[in-house]
C-alpha cells in the first residue's frame, strides 16, 4: 500500500510539473513573453524605465 501512495504521489509532482511547463510554453508562444514577465525583477525595471524615458 506505501509503494502504490508513492506512486500515486510522484505521478502527481510530475503531472504538475509537466502542466507549468505546458503553460509557460504556451504562454510564450501566445504572447512572446517570457515566463519571468510575470514577476518584478531589476532587469524589468531598468527596462520599464528606460522605455519610459525613450517616450518623453
Amino acid at each position: 500500500m506505501q509503494l502504490f501512495i508513492n506512486i500515486v504521489l510522484i505521478v502527481l509532482i510530475i503531472a504538475i510539473a509537466v502542466a507549468i511547463i505546458v503553460r509557460t510554453f504556451r504562454k510564450v508562444k501566445e504572447g512572446g513573453k517570457c515566463a519571468a514577465c510575470d514577476y518584478d525583477c531589476e532587469a524589468k525595471r531598468l527596462k520599464d524605465q528606460h522605455d519610459k524615458m525613450t517616450i518623453k
